[in-house]
């Protein structure tokens, strides 16, 4: 793996680096490879044109636009930080994974998020109790990721586009 590139993207330092995901290369081969089990949210919408925000700045007005699952072939590595010179992965597990995508309202980029529940490492599930009846249940410990795992570009002034 190169060296990352840190730049600043909606404000903030981003490490840049290529993509190890196996989302489609294309934005309407993911789309229709979703479309096989359904979308959970669907809000299409127009475009409204690029910004020079969008350009410059890499800030983008996102708005989810599609929720559903898609089949991941094989289990991949996706960064979430850094430690000093060792980069932080996090591995997408293979199988029916729960994206959500989210749309810029001016250029059309998008980000894919993996929003899979999954159990964290080390949390303990949560005994509840009905003040009611007495009864006691436990409720295993299961969150929502929330990975950013992958971008397609957005149109840009001139018919120019992000690759």
């Amino acid at each position: 793996m190169t060296e990352p590139i840190v730049q600043s993207i909606e404000g903030r330092r981003t490490i840049v680096i290529d993509s190890q995901s196996n989302l489609p290369r294309s934005m309407p081969d993911l789309l229709r490879a979703m479309d096989g089990f359904g979308f959970t949210f669907r809000d299409d919408f127009d475009l409204k044109g690029t910004r020079p925000a969008c350009e410059s700045l890499r800030v983008h007005r996102f708005r989810r636009f599609r929720e559903g699952r898609w089949w991941n072939p094989s289990a991949f590595p996706v960064v979430i930080g850094k430690d000093g010179d060792t980069l932080r992965t996090v591995t997408v597990p293979h199988g029916v994974t729960l994206l959500s995508l989210q749309m810029c309202e001016d250029c059309g980029a998008v980000v894919v998020r993996d929003v899979s529940p999954h159990a964290p490492l080390g949390a303990k599930p949560a005994r509840l109790i009905n003040t009611v009846t007495g009864e006691t249940r436990v409720a295993p410990a299961v969150g929502n990721r929330d990975l950013v795992i992958g971008w397609y570009s957005g149109a840009r002034r001139n018919g120019r586009e992000y690759r």
